[in-house]
């Protein structure tokens, strides 16, 4: 119902509209309770040991409402306030936006407007026709980082190392230990 109210308002008010795939949605809230996983087979090294679940994933009962929670937060810290007659939409203003699972269709103003609230969110797509390039920028997930970790007033550091592509011999073979960091950093949580 959603995206319904959203679209007639929209037409209504003559606002902009952009859809938004939230990837990895539900992986950005805290679960609040204890949650326990027996090890993967890849790691299990037989001692019967579990792992703690730090993070909602999919196929979790509670992710949805953890992720939702998690949302709801965000966009409150914002100035937007969930409609009392259909918590699914958020309302600042004359920007609305409707929240389905993990797609969020934006209603706006203008293009700037919404385009302000996306970067909010974390992602930028700036596209320059002319000279046929894409820019994407995380300002707002880099901004929120740095003060989860009290570094807002950091200098920056520029990587000592090439930061052109880094070729690899041609007779490269990862070792078991490279291979297990491959998997580990692919685990969420």
């Amino acid at each position: 119902m959603s995206y319904k109210a959203i679209f007639a308002i929209a037409a209504a008010l003559d606002l902009e509209l952009e859809q938004m795939d939230v990837k990895t949605a539900f992986l950005y809230g805290n679960i609040d309770g204890e949650v326990y996983l027996e090890q993967p087979p890849e790691f299990d090294d037989g001692t019967g040991r579990v792992c703690k679940l730090n993070k909602a994933l999919y196929g979790l009962k509670q992710a949805p409402r953890i992720w939702y929670q998690t949302l709801t937060t965000f966009l409150e810290g914002l100035g937007f306030y969930p409609l009392t007659s259909d918590v699914g939409i958020f309302v600042k203003g004359h920007t609305y936006i409707a929240v389905y699972v993990d797609d969020l269709l934006i209603a706006g103003p203008s293009k700037e407007e919404i385009q302000k609230l996306k970067n909010a969110l974390s992602m930028a797509v700036t596209r320059d026709r002319r000279n046929r390039t894409i820019r994407l920028s995380q300002k707002g997930y880099i901004e929120k980082v740095l003060k989860d970790f009290g570094m807002c007033e950091a200098k920056p550091q520029y990587t000592p190392m090439k930061t052109d592509q880094i070729e690899t011999p041609e007779d490269y073979e990862p070792n078991d230990e490279i291979k297990t960091c491959v998997v580990l950093q692919q685990v969420p949580g």
